[in-house]
């Protein structure tokens, strides 16, 4: 085989690759020169996101340096969620042209988180897109709406903004201070009949009853009070309870914070939680509800037997 031949060879093996690559996919290649911001945003300067979903809409407003959520219900937001959609919108960049024909256009777009993304900064509207599905990177698609076509962003997590309502607000329950606790009673009216109190004595060991509580046992369980998060909201309103299944009682110098939990009749198995102080009710599911729900051998393992 001569050299002239391989040399055609090999220029018909590259034009079957184009034609497979190209061609044969439905897609054009757009050489279309595009801007590299869709908008220029100044994250301590956005003061407002209204993400509309097919399921819900969800709108943040920053009232007085506090971001909160005001539709479809009130309630602060979580910062750091916040945060991280801020850092998107102000640095996300435009790539490319990844489709030009409204045929292939469900490939890129989420049918079921598909978001309308509108931001405000110093209460005008910058900017607006749909987001579609996420690529590998922090990069997804986006499509103006006013256009046909859809573009690759980088720096843009689709997860940031397709979130439920409940993982955007603000989770916490309860914040104590673990060192400023000197008295805690546990009580149940399930089958467990839970009744007891661990209190600190003068050389601040925790005892139950004369009996010491290990201190990794007993750092550990008051530490998930430092900063307690719901697992979910219960936002129907109770006028009356029952009696709790069962309540925990926080006691300081300060202060004395009651935590009550009432079993639901649910799928999965879940308790609802009241804070004394607190109008918001909270929910957490059997696996975290078992955490706070001790039991005295859970603090004071049995003697062995002889």
């Amino acid at each position: 085989m001569n050299k002239n031949i391989k040399i055609l060879l090999a220029v018909f093996a590259v034009l079957i690759a184009v034609y497979f690559l190209f061609f044969r996919s439905g897609e054009k290649v757009s050489t279309e020169k595009i801007d590299a911001k869709l908008f220029v945003a100044d994250s301590s300067k956005i003061d407002k996101i209204e993400i509309v979903k097919i399921s819900e809409s969800i709108t943040f407003e920053k009232q007085n340096n506090q971001w909160k959520i005001t539709k479809p219900i009130t309630y602060n937001a979580d910062t750091s969620a916040v945060n991280a959609m801020l850092k998107d919108l102000k640095n996300f960049m435009l790539e490319s042209v990844a489709s030009e024909n409204p045929a292939k256009f469900s490939g890129y777009l989420d049918s079921v988180n598909n978001s309308k993304i509108t931001t405000y900064q110093e209460g005008k509207p910058l900017g607006t897109f749909i987001l579609g599905k996420s690529q590998a990177n922090d990069n997804s698609y986006i499509q103006k709406p006013d256009e046909n076509r859809i573009l690759l962003a980088s720096k843009l997590s689709a997860g940031n903004f397709t979130k439920q309502l409940k993982d955007y607000r603000d989770k916490s329950v309860v914040s104590v201070s673990s060192f400023g606790l000197t008295k805690i009673t546990f009580k149940s009216t399930d089958s467990n009949n839970v009744d007891f109190t661990a209190a600190k004595d003068s050389l601040n060991v925790w005892k139950v009853e004369g009996d010491s509580v290990s201190t990794s046992v007993m750092d550990g369980f008051l530490k998930m009070f430092e900063n307690l998060k719901a697992e979910d909201f219960k936002d129907t309103v109770m006028t009356t309870f029952p009696v709790p299944t069962y309540t925990l009682t926080l006691t300081g110098p300060a202060q004395t914070t009651v935590i009550n939990l009432y079993k639901e009749n649910s799928e999965p198995p879940a308790f609802i939680c009241q804070v004394s102080g607190v109008n918001q009710l909270f929910r957490f599911y059997a696996g975290m509800a078992g955490q706070i729900m001790k039991k005295r051998s859970d603090l004071i393992p049995p003697k062995p037997t002889k």
